[in-house]
């Protein structure tokens, strides 16, 4: 993100649909009192900030960084203190729904991306004796940073009892491509996944107008592979699209199941035949009487 102010937008729109999910659900007749609203909405979109870096022994970043409370503000304040209720109609509406979904998964990209890189750095010199690199913990702890809410407010069997919610489908898939493309030099899913890319990553980086470096950055071409995916995605489940029910991992597995039927047991034609003229015999035997 290099754009101007980049770091306060995006933090203002996530702080925006933490604050849309509230208002849209528990919080919809606005009966909550404004500090339960507040905290709910700062939980449902600043989970991850608020108790995933405890993980790694660093501070809070919602204590740690302004900005990030500062936007938990406005954001509140943009969906449920405007007049005419202008802001919670506006980000409802496609436009404003477009809007902060696609600036909040900018956020979420980035949230990977970082994570990742961050677990990364801290384990890299304690891999295990099976493979040159640490494996799960790269791709666990940005997991791990976007479900945070989903834990916070449903629980944990709450939130997992449906199966996988789509967020772990996404952080799961998005974060281990990230790991083994850009930082497995050694190991044999990273060499095998960049030999088999590489050609079509040239291509797609050369489309995109980048320079002689750019073309051959493995870690820029993972980081642009993740953000296509996870904003591709995050548009596609909006409500007026494919909606939030759509994953294409649930499409690829149904599709590897179609056909699968289960077999019925099918009596034995003798059997009942055998069963049937045993019966007639008894009656003709009768009749002979």
């Amino acid at each position: 993100m290099d754009f101007p102010y980049a770091t306060e937008t995006v933090c203002f729109f996530m702080a925006v649909q933490g604050s849309m999910t509230v208002r849209s659900g528990p919080n919809k007749n606005k009966s909550m009192p404004w500090f339960h609203a507040l905290s709910k909405s700062i939980t449902a979109g600043y989970s991850g900030a608020l108790f995933t870096n405890m993980f790694m022994g660093r501070p809070t970043a919602m204590l740690s960084n302004d900005i990030f409370f500062g936007a938990c503000l406005l954001g509140f304040l943009a969906v449920n203190c405007l007049p005419a209720d202008i802001g919670y109609l506006f980000f409802r509406s496609f436009p404003g729904e477009l809007l902060h979904t696609v600036f909040s998964q900018v956020f979420r990209i980035s949230g990977v991306v970082g994570f990742s890189d961050a677990a990364f750095r801290a384990f890299r010199e304690n891999p295990s004796p099976y493979y040159p690199i640490p494996v799960f913990g790269p791709i666990l702890l940005p997991a791990l940073l976007g479900n945070m809410g989903g834990f916070f407010a449903n629980g944990f069997d709450g939130y997992l009892e449906g199966g996988m919610p789509w967020l772990f489908q996404q952080a799961i898939s998005s974060s281990a491509f990230y790991h083994f493309y850009a930082h497995d030099e050694g190991g044999v899913v990273g060499v095998t996944l960049r030999s088999a890319m590489r050609p079509a990553a040239v291509r797609i980086m050369t489309a995109l107008g980048g320079d002689e470096k750019e073309r051959e950055d493995d870690v820029l071409f993972a980081k642009v592979m993740v953000g296509v995916f996870m904003l591709s995605m995050a548009v596609l489940r909006m409500n007026e699209l494919l909606g939030p029910k759509f994953s294409p991992f649930e499409i690829a597995k149904k599709s590897l199941t179609f056909g699968k039927k289960k077999s019925k047991a099918i009596k034995p034609a003798n059997a009942g035949g055998s069963s049937s003229s045993s019966s007639k015999n008894k009656k003709n035997k009768k009749k002979n009487q």
